[in-house]
């Protein structure tokens, strides 16, 4: 009967997650958000329909671990010695002032809680952490984890579950313990951590690329996606049964396989069970929460919940911006790590059992865990206009942010440019030529990857549907010399075609097809000329580029001749998205933008000291800034948070990044 019960609360939360997501995702409210709403309606605060809070976060702990698991795969070996200051420096500085200011003013008021030393310690540790699950996906459902803040807020979220740990060991051994047994106790887990972490990168070294090359081999999705849970589940298990957090054991798997080629499909074939999971780990948050208390003392919880937030912000922006951080940077990453977190409810209920706080105190700071952190998603999705806000709108470094301004023009302000219909390989090549003579461009994509990387790489990329009329307006339609549509979908193209004609009559618009089946009907519907694909089809379509913004011709012959004399090299490689590559399965070299920060091996070595050739990949340009290096030469120097892009095939670029950013090259098994 119990086992009955849980799947019917089970269901009852999934089906309250999908009526009431429907509804948020209309009012455009974060997710999160609505997850921690089903849990506080459904609770034992609540309605009353889910009473088994314990069961469920056992399954929510499983979202948590996924989320790391995937995070580990953005956050290879070489991210994190590149982040080392990050890490150890500025993450171990904020937890140790949080719990001081934290627990000296809880200790304060330690009369009116009734509350102990230990007991203060450990609330005031609760609330110095934060929730590395919200921050995480949220920068990761905007594609910010590898911008300026991101890789600091991660960093710093990386000391906070190491600190954790140890915080857990110090409950566990219990607050009578003598001073050996505390130190043989901690001596113990940091001897199973090192040895953790050791297996997991020798594993990752050795064992899983040539296992995840013969389980590739059979061509089964099935076995695929049963390998990868088992390593994630396995990982984690280790890391319970060693004293550690399971998410920091997944963690570590995804690291281990971050060094593969294979971490593009493991991350795809994972997201569902990750975002399913994690899911009812917010919603087994919502059930914490105890409305009774909140409806008798929610002012003076919302006023510390307010406190709790503009404090942390204030104290993570100051030493983000001592370590050398922009100002809006530091301020953006001080409100992404502004809320509590997820530890903080583990460490609660873990005193509460040991009666080292009281319930009722222990229900106080849960309740402004939740609320700062059922305002964390507004706050990171409006973090750049805040911080603009309060730092007087100060002019931002490109690279802090995910999609940065590359050009100095913005859409409505662009005149007699050019219209980029689809980002893919097409598109690309017609950038390039645009790019060299310094002709004006704006483009449009709906694949978020693509466009995330291409903007890292200086290319003025939007995120959006080109099919949308109201897009194309707001890219500057109406004063646009050209139009190109470049993606391969007649229909689409057709029916944009009407609409653009119903605007501008005249306005050259050229359409990219695979083949002439439908060259008739595109005409008819509006199209200046209409090309098929191929590479020289292509070239030709930057013929026609130039030749309808009236370069002379014979400026426009000779560019297509010197490319064809150098063999393409100027094709060579193309910016790949979340689809993979998908249309561009001939062409094996590839573009990858990699940002350096300050710590990185590569910042301020000169290029031709580097010696990637050996690596196989070539340098192909240097973003800094505003400005784009696109004739680097040997003598060319790095500098902290320029972008480099490589050119190359998929593992060498790999390897290539692992060089640059730690000074190792992590080859991997091909």
């Amino acid at each position: 009967m119990e086992h009955a019960n849980i799947v019917n609360e089970l269901i009852i939360i999934l089906g309250a997650s999908v009526a009431a997501a429907a509804v948020f995702t209309r009012l455009q409210v974060p997710t999160i958000i609505c997850y921690l709403f089903v849990g506080l309606i459904l609770g034992p605060n609540g309605l009353g329909l889910v009473k088994g809070v314990a069961e469920f976060q056992i399954i929510a702990e499983f979202g948590v671990a996924f989320l790391l698991f995937t995070l580990g795969l953005e956050f290879s070996l070489p991210h994190l010695i590149a982040l080392r200051k990050v890490v150890f420096g500025l993450g171990s500085l904020q937890v140790a002032i949080c719990i001081a200011v934290f627990g000296g003013l809880i200790y304060l008021a330690r009369s009116v809680y009734a509350i102990s030393m230990t007991g203060t310690l450990i609330a005031a540790s609760a609330v110095a952490l934060s929730s590395t699950a919200i921050v995480s996906k949220e920068l990761s459902q905007r594609n910010e984890i590898a911008t300026a803040h991101g890789h600091t807020a991660i960093g710093i979220l990386l000391f906070q579950d190491i600190a954790a740990i140890v915080i857990l060991v110090l409950i566990s051994v219990g607050s009578d313990a003598s001073g050996e047994e505390l130190i043989l106790s901690l001596a113990f887990a940091g001897a199973n951590a090192i040895g953790f972490f050791v297996c997991m990168v020798a594993i990752g070294k050795w064992i899983m690329p040539p296992l995840f090359t013969e389980i590739s081999k059979t061509k089964s999705e099935e076995l695929f996606v049963l390998t990868v849970l088992v390593v994630a589940l396995l990982s984690a298990a280790t890391a319970h049964s060693l004293g550690l957090a399971m998410a920091l054991g997944a963690f570590m798997a995804g690291m281990m396989l971050g060094e593969s080629h294979f971490r593009h499909q493991i991350e795809a074939e994972i997201r569902p069970f990750r975002d399913v999971l994690l899911g009812i780990f917010f919603v087994s948050i919502g059930l914490m929460i105890d409305f009774d208390l909140i409806q008798t003392f929610w002012p003076r919880i919302l006023f510390f919940s307010a406190c709790l937030i503009v404090f942390k912000t204030i104290l993570i922006g100051l030493l983000c911006k001592t370590f050398g951080n922009s100002p809006i940077v530091s301020f953006r990453t001080g409100l992404i790590l502004c809320q509590g977190g997820e530890f903080g409810f583990a460490l609660l209920a873990l005193a509460v059992k040991g009666d080292l706080v009281p319930t009722d105190v222990a229900s106080f700071f849960l309740s402004i865990i939740v609320i700062s952190m059922g305002v964390t998603p507004l706050l990171v999705s409006n973090s750049e206009k805040i911080a603009n806000y309060f730092l007087a709108r100060q002019r931002q470094n490109p690279a802090d942010t995910l999609l940065p301004d590359t050009t100095s023009h913005t859409a409505s302000e662009m005149e007699g440019h050019v219209i980029l219909c689809g980002y893919g390989r097409v598109g690309q090549t017609i950038a390039r030529f645009l790019q060299q003579e310094q002709i004006p461009y704006i483009a449009i994509d709906d694949d978020p990857v693509r466009v995330q990387r291409a903007r890292l790489a200086g290319e003025n990329v939007e995120y959006g549907s080109a099919r949308k009329l109201k897009v194309l307006m707001h890219l500057g339609l109406m004063k646009a010399n050209l139009m190109v549509i470049s993606f391969d979908d007649h229909i689409a193209a057709k029916k944009m075609l009407l609409e653009v004609r119903q605007q501008r009559a005249k306005l050259p618009i050229l359409v990219r097809t695979r083949d002439d089946a439908h060259l008739l009907e595109l005409q008819e519907a509006g199209a200046t000329a209409v090309i098929p694909e191929t590479l020289e089809a292509s070239l030709m379509l930057v013929g026609h580029v130039m030749v309808a913004l009236g370069q002379p011709g014979e400026k426009v012959f000779e560019s297509i001749d010197n490319v064809r004399n150098e063999r393409y090299k100027m094709l060579h490689g193309f910016i790949v998205g979340q689809h993979g590559p998908y249309g561009m399965s001939r062409y094996k070299r590839r573009l990858h933008p990699v940002f350096l920060p300050a710590s990185a091996f590569a910042v301020n070595k000169a290029v031709g000291n580097l010696e990637l050739e050996p690596l196989n990949v070539k340098l192909h340009t240097i973003r800094r800034g505003n400005d784009i290096v696109l004739d680097a030469n040997e003598n060319t120097l790095l500098l902290e948070s320029d972008i480099v892009v490589l050119s190359g095939e998929q593992t060498d670029i790999e390897a290539a990044e692992a060089y640059l950013l730690s000074g190792k090259s992590l080859l991997t098994s091909n």
